[in-house]
């Protein structure tokens, strides 16, 4: 039997038609149930704009719902007015007022709010990093954001060719053996320098335990997902490539 559920539980039929009605080919139903939708989201002047990273479709956000938490996350997490980051929510796709006039336009209605993630993107529309080497930083540990701290680089890893994995946990650098197949993957003991920073070393502990717990692994589009025995996300990478 073919397995049609995406890792949030929903059914593929529903996660196609929420593309569908993304893309204006299937009209939004009014019952339309939460779907894990992930995007840039953006807000000025009172209005908030959604493009999601599957479809490229941009939305209005709907001033409902778990809109207000969004907001917030987004006010704190943003370097500049306007800035896109990059979020995360549980929500559908309904008819709403529009700004101005009397029309309604299709509009994200945010069920739950998730995350907010300052250092992530979509990627590139329709492209997919291979797993050996590439660069990817680490953005995600568990459900935290990765930060970076002054004077220090950022979080990184590199799956070599030839079996070896090195990189950076932003304060020493790690080096180790990995082996991996089309999902499965396992990272051996890691060797580290031995610097100790004033910054980031729980950050480096998580890192760590991440990687040596990792039994999985998945790419989506530019995004490497590490997962463990019980498929808890661990890490999450988005691949930088270098000019």
């Amino acid at each position: 039997m073919v397995n049609t559920r995406t890792r949030t539980g929903l059914a593929l039929p529903t996660v196609l038609l929420l593309a569908g009605a993304l893309l204006g080919s299937v009209p939004a139903a009014a019952d339309e149930p939460k779907v894990l939708m992930r995007g840039m989201y953006s807000y000025m002047a009172d209005a908030a704009l959604f493009k999601e990273c599957l479809t490229g479709r941009q939305t209005p956000v709907a001033m409902e719902g778990d809109n207000a938490a969004l907001e917030r996350a987004y006010l704190k997490a943003q370097r500049k007015p306007g800035e896109e980051l990059l979020i995360e929510v549980e929500g559908h796709i309904a008819q709403r007022p529009a700004m101005e006039g009397d029309e309604t336009v299709e509009s994200l209605v945010v069920d739950h709010f998730i995350g907010v993630w300052p250092r992530e993107t979509c990627g590139a529309h329709m492209a997919t990093a291979p797993l050996r080497n590439t660069y990817w930083r680490v953005t995600r540990l568990g459900g935290r954001s990765v930060s970076v701290s002054e004077g220090q680089r950022e979080p990184h890893l590199l799956l070599r060719l030839d079996g070896r994995i090195t990189g950076s946990s932003g304060c020493n650098q790690l080096m180790g053996a990995y082996k991996a197949d089309v999902s499965s993957i396992n990272i051996g003991s890691l060797s580290m320098t031995r610097k100790a920073c004033p910054q980031g070393m729980e950050q480096e502990r998580a890192l760590t335990r991440a990687l040596e717990t990792t039994t999985t692994w998945k790419i989506v589009g530019e995004h490497l997902e590490l997962f463990d025995d019980e498929g808890r996300i661990l890490a999450r990478c988005q691949a930088v490539f270098l000019r």
